[in-house]
């Protein structure tokens, strides 16, 4: 395998919104999506930068996540190859434990030759996640 077929870059972009909600729901939407991220078993999962704009005394909920990660020779290909499930899987949960807030953003792939992106969506009331696949576009 070449050099360039062992790069892996992955990257994601997650937002959470919602207002008028009580403190109790803004500190588990936050903690519960951290604790995921941190607790991933998938490594290229791990690490993202957290910007909590939430203002409780306000009842509004407003977190980011974000992270990305280049390697120019893969260290864990079954990682790689499981992150989109393993990162969808989090969202999905997260969409179903807090159906109340607004869950949005992307995130990518590049494995060798293959790449994938994706945005997601799920608005207040909804218990799932709508992935769609964005192939060819934003990709570098």
């Amino acid at each position: 395998m070449e050099l360039q077929e062992k790069q892996i870059q992955i990257a994601y972009k997650i937002y959470m919104e919602a207002e008028d909600i009580g403190q109790s729901r803004i500190h588990a939407c936050t903690a519960f999506l951290k604790n995921r991220l941190e607790q991933a078993a998938n490594v290229y999962i791990k690490g993202a930068e957290f910007d909590d704009e939430s203002d409780p005394d306000a009842f509004i909920l407003r977190f980011y996540a974000e992270h990305s990660v280049r390697e120019d020779v893969c260290g864990s290909p079954e990682d790689a190859e499981s992150f989109v499930i393993d990162l969808a899987q989090i969202l999905d949960d997260a969409a179903c434990a807090h159906s109340f807030m607004e869950l949005e953003g992307s995130f990518s792939w590049k494995y060798g030759d293959e790449a994938k992106t994706y945005t997601f969506r799920s608005e207040s009331g909804c218990d799932y996640c709508d992935f769609k696949d964005t192939f060819g576009k934003g990709q570098s």
